[in-house]
This record gives structure tokens, sequence and C-alpha cells, in this order.
């Protein structure tokens, strides 16, 4: 019988072609634990029959799959076709996502250089179909986006006209989770379900100093700037909420020209460039 040969750490890393660094760490996270380890030196010994696991382990990373991925891949085998093609899945939103950050990036400047005036709108009271709901800050858009999505089947069923006015209302500070709302105006007048009405409020009239633009919604905070930084110098506060009134279907015209109106109440007598007494 053959004497089992058992490898260093050092051995196992440049065998595997990974790091030190990298085993210890593989170890910690349950992907790969040592054959053995000696209990008076606390050193690590792999078997060569290991490097076919650590050879998988790496080529996953490279690829860019999540150590939870790794961890199912290796624990469980008849889940492993469904965990690469939600692997697979992942990584290709992620790059579709990282492509449009690029296109973004390179449409920012036009936008920041873009001469956005502030107005003042007189905005009349509406009874809106609404949903309430809440996203973390750096999902907000997709969030919004969904729940506008699901506004909008929800009055298709009611029979309403969808291309009335959409807002959403948000916060004028976005701080870890974001409570926000999304309407469609529906007019005083409409008759609705018991269940239906439940689900209306009305948004309240009155002064508001706005920003329109037009881009995508993630370059929205081009326009949140130039609002806020013409109320700070008006010594008006910003205190919110926000809203958001959606001038033009993505679906229609397309993501980069969505237009999108920003606005902030105000005191009555507000007037751009006039600081209050």
């Amino acid at each position: 019988m053959t004497e089992m040969r058992w490898m260093s750490i050092g051995e196992f890393a440049r065998a595997a072609r990974l790091t030190v660094k990298a085993l210890r760490y593989y170890d910690r996270e349950g992907l790969l634990t040592p054959d053995r380890v000696d209990p008076g030196t606390g050193y690590r010994f792999y078997a060569p029959s290991q490097l076919a696991t650590a050879l998988r382990i790496g080529l996953l990373r490279r690829a860019d799959v999540s150590v939870a991925a790794i961890r199912a891949f290796l624990h469980d085998p008849a889940q492993r076709s469904e965990v690469l093609a939600a692997e697979r899945a992942r990584i290709e939103r992620e790059a579709v996502r990282a492509a449009r950050s690029f296109a973004l990036v390179d449409s920012l400047g036009n936008a920041v250089d873009a001469d956005l005036p502030v107005t003042v709108h007189r905005i009349d009271a509406a009874t809106m179909l609404w949903r309430e709901s809440c996203a973390a800050a750096d999902t907000l858009d997709e969030a919004a986006s969904e729940v506008i999505d699901t506004l909008l089947a929800q009055a298709r069923r009611c029979g309403l006209d969808e291309s009335a006015s959409v807002v959403g209302r948000y916060p004028a500070a976005l701080d870890g989770e974001v409570s926000f709302g999304v309407g469609l105006e529906i007019g005083s007048g409409a008759r609705l379900d018991e269940g239906v009405e439940a689900q209306t409020v009305t948004l309240p009239g009155g002064l508001f100093a706005g920003v329109d633009f037009t881009g995508a919604p993630a370059l929205l905070p081009v326009a949140y700037h130039v609002l806020f930084a013409r109320l700070a110098d008006d010594g008006v506060p910003v205190e919110g909420p926000v809203r958001e009134y959606y001038l033009a279907d993505p679906a229609v015209v397309g993501e980069d020209e969505m237009r999108t109106r920003v606005v902030h109440p105000v005191p009555d007598d507000y007037r751009p460039g006039w600081a209050r007494s």
C-alpha cells in the first residue's frame, strides 16, 4: 500500500496556482479545508486529490462567481447546473449595468454643463392612485421603476387612463432605507371599487420651484443639485418631500430622452434669485 504524500500549504498553493493567502481564505469560508492539520505546530497539509477542487475554485473565482455560489456548487453536486446558470445570469446583468454606467459617465459632462433654469410652478391638488414602498438608497431608481410598472398595471385593470401624469414623491436626503411613493393622477371624479379607493391619496397643491431635465434617471442628481443649490442661495430650507413628475414615457422615447420635472415646495412669495429677508 502506497503511503499518502502530504503537501504543505506552500507546495499545494504552487501546484494549484493559488496564493497561500487565498487557500487560508478558502479554508475560513468552508470551500477547501486542509486534509490534515498538525496538532502541535498548526501546519496545514493537503492531499494531492484536493488539487481538482482547488482548480475548480480558482477558475470559478476568476469568472467572478461568488463565494456563496461556489460553496453551493461544491457541497451540492445535484445543483451545480442551476448554480452556474444563476451566476452566469448575474454576471451578464452586471456586465450590462457596467456598460450602461460607462455610457452615463460619457454623457455626464453634457448634463452638468447644461444650463438648467429653475422655474416656479403653481400645482393644483390632485387625487392619485398611490403606492408606497421602500428601498435601499443605491437601488432606488430600479425599485421606483418596478413600483411604477405595478401601479400602471393596476390602473390598466381598473380601466384608468394610463397616459395621465405619473408622480414620484421622495425624501430630500437619501440615507439607508428610503421610503417613497408613486402615483397616477386619476381626477377627483373617478369611480373606483372600494378596495381601490383605499389606495388613493390627494397630493396637496401649492407653489413649487422646479428643474426640467432630459436624460436617464441615473443622471437626475444633476437636476437635484441645480435645484437645491438655487434654494440654498435663496434662503429656502431644503426639507422635502421632493416630487418627480415624469413628462414622457421611457418606453416610447427611450431612457436617454426621458423628461422629468423635479420640484420642491417653496413659500408663496418665492421667486428664483430673491433671498427672503
